[in-house]
């Protein structure tokens, strides 16, 4: 089995996630794509989230239309903080005969350092790193492939970084929550309804 991997806080998700996840299941023809929201993320500390129970609700309803997509609780059941290596540690226990793949935007590959053990982190799992326009793709953290359009790959033995340029997010959540008048354009109408019946973000 390959699964690929994608975390964050999803506050909220949008269409730049479904659209990445997409690419990188067809790219490496992976089985299911488990997405993975934070009940609290360690490097987004600044701002309130939203509670984690909306948040997983909204990636609930975003994947459903996907037949490889699944919405995992393995960090919000924990009810604390939780670390990517810890996450992927828990997720090769449970999956131990899986290829797992893990995948950052290239805004979260920069700062890859500032990651707890994030040297064993290439250990757990191959990375994929999508392009976040503004955002350079970083060179000197670890060998890496960049990747073609429509470039059949074959998954090394070796935990490998690839580098999908062309697969792009370019709006954040970030951007969503500080424009949410436009956000409809942004997230899966099933998802904005949830916004709108909640009364969030505003």
């Amino acid at each position: 089995m390959r699964i690929a991997i994608i975390g964050g806080t999803f506050d909220p998700i949008h269409n730049g996630h479904l659209e990445a996840a997409q690419s990188v299941a067809a790219t490496f023809q992976v089985d299911e794509v488990h997405f993975i929201p934070a009940f609290s993320a360690p490097h987004k500390q600044s701002r309130e989230n939203t509670s984690p129970f909306h948040r997983f609700a909204m990636v609930v309803l975003a994947t459903m239309p996907f037949a490889r997509f699944r919405t995992s609780t393995i960090e919000v059941d924990t009810l604390e903080k939780r670390y990517t290596v810890d996450t992927l540690t828990l997720m090769k226990q449970k999956y131990p005969d899986a290829e797992l793949m893990f995948m950052v935007g290239t805004d979260m590959y920069a700062e890859i350092e500032t990651w707890k053990d994030f040297r064993r982190l290439f250990d757990l799992a191959h990375f994929v790193v999508v392009n976040r326009p503004g955002f350079a793709f970083r060179e000197d953290v670890a060998p890496f492939r960049t990747l073609r359009p429509n470039e059949p790959v074959e998954l090394p033995v070796k935990n490998t970084v690839f580098y999908m340029p062309f697969v792009e997010q370019p709006v954040s959540s970030t951007e969503i929550r500080a424009s949410i008048g436009k956000a409809r354009q942004w997230v899966p109408p099933q998802v904005w309804s949830y916004i709108e019946r909640n009364n969030l973000y505003a």
